[in-house]
């Protein structure tokens, strides 16, 4: 599982994220957006009006590495601040035919590769982080020691 129980309960309610991609020219940017989990793939996917065309989807064809947050504030205190910042790789994809007339059929999918989360799984309250484990680099770690 990449996300846990938890992350994945609160990206689920949250209706927007703010996805961070890197221009051709080192130039950062930051755009607010629509986002779904794709629980079977472990990814964020994110579909758009014009996607194809967009800066951040050239950006992420010139420069895959990104960072998605999705974050809420509950009270104004730090105990209500929550966040979710997922840092990976991110890829142009042909996503399933659009049910929705104004999607375009590109999306970008984020395989994430590192988790920092604040206040978002309330039996660990406070900042947790961590890495998310290669199942690609695995799976040939393994082959190569059972292979000769």
């Amino acid at each position: 599982m990449t996300l846990s129980d938890a992350e994945q309960r609160f990206l689920i309610r949250q209706p927007r994220g703010h996805l961070s991609t890197i221009g051709p020219d080192g130039t950062p940017q930051v755009k607010p957006l629509g986002f779904t989990y794709n629980a079977a793939l472990g990814t964020i996917d994110i579909a758009g009006f014009n996607m194809g065309r967009s800066a951040k989807y050239r950006n992420i064809r010139a420069n895959p590495r990104v960072a998605f947050v999705v974050d809420e504030v509950t009270e104004a205190s730090m105990a209500g601040a929550h966040f979710l910042e997922i840092r990976g790789i991110a890829e142009a994809v042909m996503g399933p035919a659009p049910t929705d007339d104004h999607l375009a059929p590109e999306i970008i999918r984020i395989h994430p590769k590192r988790v920092i989360a604040f206040n978002v799984d309330p039996a660990n309250p406070g900042l947790q982080t961590r890495d998310i484990e290669d199942r690609d680099a695995i799976a040939k770690t393994l082959l190569t020691r059972v292979l000769p």
